[in-house]
């Protein structure tokens, strides 16, 4: 069922680590940041070959990679007074990846090693390098549109300015899937008794991070499909009425329709996780008899805020995605006792 490759091997890596911890002002100040900078050769990586083979891909290794980030945790007590504390945890992480070499080859002889294009893999860029044609809006009836192309389909960028889309000039690197950097912050308060704590975790892409496809077509492009699903009404289709859509037609208007797709960011920030408990007194739980108890109330990811059309962003899930599902959410109300 796969490509056998007897001279498949070890990834080697090394690198460097630095990392401190602190503690400030009796611990009302802590945390740790870690710095590290690897390199990764004879990188494991299942690269595309010619199907003339008989098969699509293989495991292999190749080249070198180089891995450099930051990672920083602070704890603070802001507030402890009279029966009352505000505690706080941020927590960020940030990683940059860059290819150093790949094969080694220089097949067109202009003497600079060869880009992987059919692993999307390029010398001095990220591991995650997004290179597909460029959408600049969708065709309108009243426009002077390319040969083969139909009103509703995207209107694809035409890089070297020639007349006509090839998938040799005229795809670009468009982003990266990687986030740009991600964080987290806890908050929890006190008031005697009672406790509220929530979570905030987010990731972000920067400028041309972090992005995917999107675009939901009608299933096998057929427009039958799409009209019984209704998606004309749930999803913003194009159409005569509805000129600024966010989406093409859901079937192949032009020769590339079922190549070309728009890009998003995935960013995202969410209510991930929040509670509110209470804990009874010493003097009750001695007359229920019992050590300790707490009632509380919990949710997860209850809100979610992204510009991502979809049903998650962190999982890179699309509206129009086969076998999806939103992101569930919960709720909990429960009672914690010890004897």
């Amino acid at each position: 069922a796969s490509l056998a490759n007897s001279d498949l091997g070890w990834e080697k890596t090394v690198g460097l680590n630095f990392g401190f911890d602190f503690n400030l002002l009796k611990n009302r100040i802590s945390g740790n940041l870690e710095y590290y900078d690897s390199f990764t050769r004879d990188l494991l990586w299942t690269m595309t070959i010619p199907e003339t083979s008989g098969f699509g891909e293989v495991l292999t290794n190749i080249g070198e990679i180089r891995n450099k980030g930051l990672e920083f945790l602070i704890k603070t007590l802001i507030y402890e007074k009279n029966n009352i504390s505000w505690e706080t945890t941020f927590n960020f992480t940030r990683n940059i990846n860059r290819i150093n070499s790949l094969l080694g080859e220089d097949k067109n002889g202009d003497g600079n090693e060869d880009d992987l294009i059919a692993s999307s893999l390029f010398l001095g860029r990220s591991i995650g390098t997004i290179l597909d044609y460029e959408v600049n809006g969708i065709w309108q009836i009243e426009d002077d549109r390319m040969a083969g192309f139909q009103p509703g389909s995207y209107r694809i960028v035409d890089q070297n300015g020639d007349g006509r889309i090839t998938i040799e000039a005229d795809r670009t690197i468009l982003g990266y899937r990687e986030p740009a950097y991600q964080f987290g912050i806890q908050n929890s308060f006190n008031f005697k008794n009672v406790t509220l704590r929530f979570f905030i975790n987010s990731i972000q892409g920067g400028r041309n991070g972090y992005m995917a496809s999107n675009h939901p077509t009608g299933g096998f492009n057929t427009p039958s499909n799409a009209t019984n699903s209704n998606w004309f009404n749930f999803l913003d289709f194009w159409a005569p009425s509805r000129p600024n859509a966010t989406f093409a037609l859901p079937w192949e208007g032009s020769p590339f329709q079922d190549q070309a797709r728009i890009y998003q960011q995935r960013s995202f920030v969410r209510l991930q996780d929040i509670s509110l408990s209470y804990t009874l007194a010493s003097a009750m739980t001695t007359k229920l008899g019992v050590k300790s108890a707490r009632i509380f109330t919990s949710g997860k990811n209850l809100l979610t805020f992204t510009n991502w059309n979809g049903w998650d962003p962190e999982t890179g899930i699309g509206v129009a995605s086969g076998n999806a599902f939103p992101l569930m959410k919960s709720y909990s109300i429960g009672l914690d006792i010890s004897f």
